[in-house]
């Protein structure tokens, strides 16, 4: 039987989370952008030391990018404020310190995409959010994605993510797998109300197409969140869109915490609006949604990536796509509660 759970914001996520590693039995797979050594980070690790403890088998895979950066910080960033410079480097060291602790605890620890000689694949990262437990016993097995990240500073944002059993799970399980050993997987692979669709950092790429895809065939609403909603194509889907009597809307943040990456500006924001789609600007949470989702007339679609033309050539990803009408529901929810959150843009 599948089943879904929207799991709202960052603090419901994580009591969620906490909740299930207590109760794994055989095994918990989990791989995050970022993790930090904050209150979040140790709360999950403490967590993960009472798993290892009843002997399950954890398996944790974050990003080499936590190697270099800290709270969105380079940590050798020339001209950075000394206190600032000082606090970024003490937490980071707590960070290293806490992953090595882990590590001596028997949780087995993978990063991807190492920089590598001369950093030229710097910004090819992975940014998947997956967590698998139980992945062994078909009836307990379930699963997570979204946008969260483990980190005080990503959990003050307004983010969700989503809690999962049902067939999608074996597939989620393929993917980690597949990354655990060093592997890029493409492509999309349908399971019983919906499809779970993974891009790599080259090759193919299947999420962003198949958004488009469902903007430009769209018969009576659009609603898409995302911080760094970027890209001539999709801007371009959603005014033609809202031209043929679409209802096209768009969530983003109202105080960005990457402006280069962020929404729609200047030129192309004004043609939006000129064209009747509608802009929110969040203003809850400091100013910053990081929730990715897209509801499309019957069909609603979750997961890591930010539905950036941009950031889709350089980072790995994994979404799901549902006709779930339990899942639609729980996304209408959500969005709605985040537009009332938010300023409605008119120039």
């Amino acid at each position: 039987m599948v089943s879904y759970k929207l799991l709202s914001n960052s603090i419901l996520f994580l009591d969620d989370l906490e909740k299930e590693i207590e109760r794994a039995k055989l095994s918990i797979d989990l791989q995050f952008f970022t993790f930090e050594a904050d209150t979040v980070g140790n709360r999950v690790a403490k967590a993960l030391f009472r798993a290892k403890l009843r002997g399950v088998k954890i398996r944790f895979i974050i990003d080499h990018f936590i190697d270099l950066f800290h709270n969105d910080y380079f940590i050798h960033r020339p001209r950075l404020n000394r206190v600032l410079q000082r606090i970024i480097t003490g937490e980071w060291k707590n960070t290293k310190k806490l992953l090595e602790l882990m590590g001596k605890q028997g949780i087995e620890i993978k990063r991807t995409n190492p920089l590598g000689f001369l950093r030229r694949r710097a910004f090819h990262r992975n940014h998947k959010k997956i967590v698998i437990i139980d992945r062994k016993d078909l009836k307990q097995a379930l699963a997570y994605i979204g946008g969260c990240n483990l980190s005080e500073h990503n959990a003050s944002w307004n983010d969700f993510m989503v809690k999962m059993k049902g067939d999608m799970v074996p597939v989620l399980q393929n993917d980690f797998n597949a990354t655990w050993r060093d592997k890029d997987i493409n492509g999309k692979v349908e399971f019983s109300d919906g499809v779970v669709m993974t891009d790599s950092s080259k090759g193919k790429h299947e999420i962003m197409p198949y958004v488009i895809n469902l903007i430009n065939n769209s018969k009576k609403r659009i609603v898409i969140e995302s911080p760094y909603l970027r890209g001539k194509h999709i801007w371009e889907s959603l005014i033609e869109a809202s031209r043929h009597g679409v209802d096209a809307r768009i969530i983003v943040p109202l105080h960005n915490n990457h402006k280069r990456l962020g929404a729609p500006t200047g030129r192309s924001l004004k043609k939006l609006i000129e064209n009747g789609v509608r802009v929110y600007r969040f203003k809850e949470n400091g100013g910053m949604t990081h929730a990715k989702a897209l509801l499309v007339d019957d069909i609603t679609m979750f997961g890591s990536s930010n539905l950036s033309e941009f950031l889709a050539k350089r980072l790995c990803e994994i979404n799901i796509a549902s006709h779930n009408k339990s899942m639609i529901k729980q996304m209408q929810k959500k969005l709605d509660e985040d537009m009332r959150m938010s300023i409605l843009q008119n120039k």
